[in-house]
């Protein structure tokens, strides 16, 4: 293997305490809220947070009774802010409720349920899947979540009985391009993060999160004598990671979807995501990107694009054919297909929208050819 055919690609993951994915949660759940109770809610939240302060405002068109106070708590609490030495303590902190119900009849018109419904709004979306991984994600991104997932989970277990909420995770793949696919080689670097409380050095810190989480979350094929691990790498005691805690709504999109690979929207996204899934999954390309164009008050997408990185044996048009053959994507029929108006948002915003495999877009359609 020559060394000029290789390069590095590097995808990140934050913990559930991160301020920027706290406003991420508070507004799904209140999503999710409405949901509940009014499977047509229209709901457009946004948060934002600092110490001891979480301030949330926006517009909900729903029947629901909203106490944004207690959903807020309770988001707080279930992420592990529960103490008076943090920057957000879910007994204490002030939280500021601007939100508005009020109707907005001039798009509401355009996005009645009905099997035509339209766009509520103009925009693209990208859906990406490539066959790096089982979960059909880049390796870096699974690897990036994998951190964070065991680093919560060593954090309710005991396990890192000093860590607090706040962490990040980093990580640099080696890989060699071969005919438009991205094969990975060796984890080149792993970088992390880690707000814990002062009673823990920094030394134990690094020992525990490489033997106890490093180990556990990456492949020993992929560590070598050559990977670098950057643990702690300030050195820092107790401080939060994310720098100076402040955070605010829909700022991880990068560490939510495809880890730098594409960008994306939401509702459209999930489609776009779980037909470039199947795709792959069907061994029709071994990477794929597609994606939707919609315009307000049109139902059918404006355009299809489709990108198989030179992976696969069909056309672009036959793709498209397939793709057309076998899913309906006028927003009505996404939102029924998917279960979008079912209150599974929260959930969404804790560790990425494609790593959780119980979600109906990361379960493959079964294609008729």
């Amino acid at each position: 293997m020559k060394p000029e055919s290789t390069f590095l690609f590097t995808s990140e993951s934050v913990g559930e305490g991160h301020p920027d994915k706290i406003c991420d949660q508070v507004a799904d759940a209140i999503l999710d809220e409405c949901l509940k109770h009014d499977p047509l809610s229209k709901v457009a939240i946004e948060v934002a947070v600092r110490p001891g302060l979480v301030i949330v405002f926006g517009v909900v068109h729903s029947i629901a009774l909203l106490n944004i106070d207690a959903i807020v708590r309770l988001v707080l609490r279930d992420i592990g802010y529960s103490s008076p030495d943090q920057e957000l303590d879910y007994h204490t902190c002030q939280i500021m409720d601007y939100v508005e119900c009020r109707s907005t009849p001039d798009i509401s018109s355009c996005v009645e349920p009905s099997e035509n419904e339209a766009a509520g709004d103009q925009g693209m979306a990208f859906g990406y899947a490539t066959d790096e991984t089982p979960q059909l994600l880049p390796l870096t991104l699974d690897l990036a979540h994998r951190i964070s997932r065991d680093l919560k989970a060593a954090s309710i277990k005991g396990i890192l009985p000093w860590l607090r909420p706040d962490t990040k995770a980093q990580v640099t793949v080696e890989y060699m391009e071969n005919q438009g696919r991205m094969i990975p080689i060796r984890v080149h670097n792993v970088v992390i993060t880690a707000q814990h409380t002062p009673d823990v050095t920094v030394e134990r810190l690094r020992q525990d999160i490489i033997n106890k989480i490093v180990h556990k979350s990456i492949p020993s094929k992929y560590l070598d004598d050559r990977t670098v691990y950057h643990i702690q790498p300030t050195g820092d005691v107790g401080v939060t990671p994310s720098g100076k805690f402040a955070g605010v709504t829909g700022r991880k999109i990068v560490v939510d979807t495809y880890g730098g690979e594409m960008q994306v929207d939401r509702s459209a996204a999930y489609m776009a995501r779980w037909v470039a899934k199947s795709i792959v999954h069907h061994r029709l390309a071994h990477r794929c990107l597609v994606q939707l164009s919609y315009s307000i008050g049109i139902a059918e997408p404006l355009c299809i694009f489709i990108d198989t990185f030179g992976t696969s044996q069909h056309t672009t048009e036959q793709l498209k054919k397939i793709i057309l053959k076998n899913f309906d994507l006028r927003p009505a029929a996404i939102a029924k297909a998917l279960g979008l108006i079912d209150p599974i948002y929260y959930q969404t915003a804790k560790n990425g929208h494609f790593t959780n495999q119980d979600f109906p877009w990361e379960q493959p359609c079964d294609l008729v050819l």
